[in-house]
């Protein structure tokens, strides 16, 4: 059912956050697609939930936290120098506590991200004993994951996390599912990434004033 599900979302930072993008996106228009991809995310988590109330946001960033909050999503400060893994398994330990019974997480830099690609993943993981993995484009990386909440040394976040989150769930007598899709699949981890998003102009992510651009993608490529 729908009711069990809760989200966890790990935000690295709103400065820190996209550091593969300073090729061609300054400091400053960095932090702005850090905010307008949170807002993005909690938006459509909140369409595909009714609400936000089951939904926790894990950072070490007090603008992000804030963000959040304001959003009403409910907050954990991540742990100095816990990295992502540890994090996420910080607050997946905290969403048990509340009685969470199952957990999707997923990454916050999906532009196409929609609240149909929630509503498909957390189907295939709906029944008890089952979890499922929306690969990246590469199929290496991992971009969400459902399973259920309490789930011990359940992430592995990192290179080919996608065969290492499989080999770890199948291990704990998971069935695992693969979730294919678009808008789970794109993320904006690369310059040509980012290159592309703009040339689309996908609308599921609204966008306000342009974030301007450093330099060329030839230029960041010399």
């Amino acid at each position: 059912m729908t009711a069990d599900w809760w989200t966890l979302l790990p935000v690295h930072g709103m400065a820190t956050g996209k550091s593969r993008l300073a090729p061609v996106l300054d400091a400053g228009a960095r932090a702005a697609l850090n905010r307008q991809l949170l807002i993005h995310t909690l938006e459509v988590i909140e369409e595909w939930r009714g609400d936000l109330a089951q939904c926790v946001v894990v950072s070490p960033c007090e603008e992000a936290l804030t963000c959040a909050r304001a959003a009403g999503a409910q907050t954990l400060r991540e742990p100095a120098g816990a990295g992502l893994n540890a994090a996420l398994s910080f607050g997946d330990a905290d969403i048990a506590v509340r009685g969470g019974v199952k957990l999707l997480v997923v990454a916050c830099d999906l532009p196409r991200l929609s609240a149909a690609s929630l509503r498909a993943l957390t189907s295939r993981a709906n029944a008890a004993g089952d979890a499922a993995i929306a690969p990246d484009r590469t199929g290496l990386g991992t971009n969400a994951l459902a399973l259920d909440a309490g789930a011990r040394n359940a992430f592995h976040f990192g290179a080919d996390s996608c065969a290492r989150h499989r080999a770890a769930l199948m291990r704990a007598g998971y069935r695992v599912a693969s979730h294919v899709c678009d808008e789970l699949a794109f993320d904006l981890d690369t310059p040509q990434d980012y290159a592309e998003w703009q040339a689309q102009r996908d609308a599921r992510m609204p966008r306000g004033t342009a974030l301007p651009v450093r330099q060329t993608m030839e230029e960041a490529e010399k």
